[in-house]
């Protein structure tokens, strides 16, 4: 059975990532902070899933949890947990944007970076980024400067552990779910200006990165994949919003 790393599982994306690739046969290693009830829940319900409990703005955690994970082999890392935090020029502080780059960046460069002599060959490392990190953010500078860090170190490690067999791909979701905390006006107004007038869903997340783990994408390597719908709305909508 392939073991799979997949971080932020207790809600969104990450805890539809888990739940697909144990329906597909593969074992999950699930990573949570926040959500211990719904983490349980998870463990409860899938039968091939581990959960550890990390809070990644804590680097001595993050730490912690590459020892403890120091025993296993993996097929794949999927770094799917992540924080948004508002902060523009307007409320700066700091200690949101470095808590924010621990979480959003650090962490998932430290899981790979620990971790990557525990991955077998032809192993695949999935990046959670955003469409945030392609055109910035009016109220979430930090979130999306750390989602185009991400992206830029995804394409950094394509290049240094190809020769190990390992490829790093990422995936920038446009507007998914529940919008990370977003009115529920606000996402009917982004469906609207989407062509497929619609959100997109955790599970269809979930999907690509199946896609990236498998063999079915073994000559895709450093590549941001945008899951969006074809969305020209965001950043109107991202204006409008901080204007209001």
């Amino acid at each position: 059975m392939k073991n799979i790393l997949v971080t932020g599982v207790s809600s969104g994306m990450g805890k539809a990532v888990a739940q697909l690739l144990v329906k597909e046969g593969y074992f999950v290693y699930g990573i949570y902070n926040t959500g211990k009830e719904e983490a349980e829940k998870l463990k409860n319900k899938l039968k091939n899933i581990e959960m550890f409990q990390c809070d990644f703005s804590n680097r001595k955690n993050t730490e912690a949890l590459i020892q403890k994970l120091g025993k296993f082999r993996f097929k794949g890392i999927v770094n799917s947990a992540g924080v948004f935090i508002d902060v523009d020029l307007n409320n700066f502080d700091m200690k949101v944007w470095e808590k924010t780059f621990e979480i959003n960046l650090n962490a998932p460069l430290l899981l790979i970076e620990g971790l990557k002599e525990n991955l077998e060959k032809d192993a695949s490392i999935v990046n959670i980024s955003s469409t945030d990190g392609m055109i910035g953010s009016f109220s979430g500078m930090a979130y999306s400067a750390s989602k185009a860090a991400l992206i830029n170190i995804t394409q950094s490690l394509a290049n240094i552990l190809a020769p190990k067999k390992i490829r790093t791909n990422a995936i920038a979701p446009g507007w998914i779910g529940g919008g990370m905390g977003a009115p529920k006006e606000l996402l009917k107004e982004v469906a609207s200006l989407n062509p497929l007038k619609r959100v997109g869903t955790y599970e269809e997340i979930a999907q690509v990165v199946s896609f990236l783990l498998s063999d079915k994408s073994s000559y895709i390597n450093g590549t941001t994949i945008t899951v969006d719908g074809g969305d020209m709305s965001t950043n109107y909508i991202l204006r409008k919003e901080a204007e209001m």
